[in-house]
């Protein structure tokens, strides 16, 4: 491929891409000079491939080869870095107030095994709220005793049969 500038023409090697800022740009790889008035991309046949004459601003160079042009004028501009927490986006936020929302309206749910001859089981952290107790394999009396954040489910008399019980609490 060659790059032709004011009728010379130069060995190169030509990408197009697009710049940060939405425009479309032409990377050169050639030691040809500066293209002040744009340049022709021909084949190796030198035959035109390409009219970039409208490509007349110098958008970025790398070293004396790599030349970028574009057809209006553009500043790269840095992308700047942050200190701390980066600002979540507005999606972002409805996400986490509804995850939030969520969690108030789940039950807490602990289950634990009773096994044969227990005539009680200890949950650990409970919250406060409306308590229901379910079982598997149970279907006689009980009594729930809470103290603070223990709960206590106690069985008049004990366990003939090992039970899964699930302690559910409504917040």
């Amino acid at each position: 491929m060659f790059i032709q500038i004011d009728n010379e023409k130069y060995e190169c090697k030509a990408t197009t891409f697009t710049t940060q800022f939405g425009q479309e740009a032409v990377r050169v790889i050639s030691d040809a000079p500066v293209a002040e008035n744009g340049f022709l991309l021909l084949n190796s046949k030198e035959e035109e491939i390409a009219d970039r004459s409208n490509f007349t601003y110098l958008y970025r160079t790398e070293g004396d080869t790599i030349k970028e042009y574009t057809e209006e004028a553009e500043e790269i501009v840095s992308a700047e870095g942050t200190q701390g927490d980066v600002p979540s986006n507005p999606i972002q936020r409805q996400i986490s107030a509804l995850n939030a929302r969520v969690s108030d309206i789940t039950p807490y749910e602990q289950t634990k095994v009773g096994y044969f001859g227990e005539n009680e089981k200890v949950f650990y952290g409970v919250p406060n709220g409306n308590v229901s107790v379910f079982f598997d394999k149970y279907d006689g009396e009980y009594e729930v005793v809470r103290i603070e954040d223990r709960l206590t489910i106690k069985f008049p008399e004990r366990l003939t049969d090992m039970t899964n019980i699930t302690v559910m609490v409504q917040q």
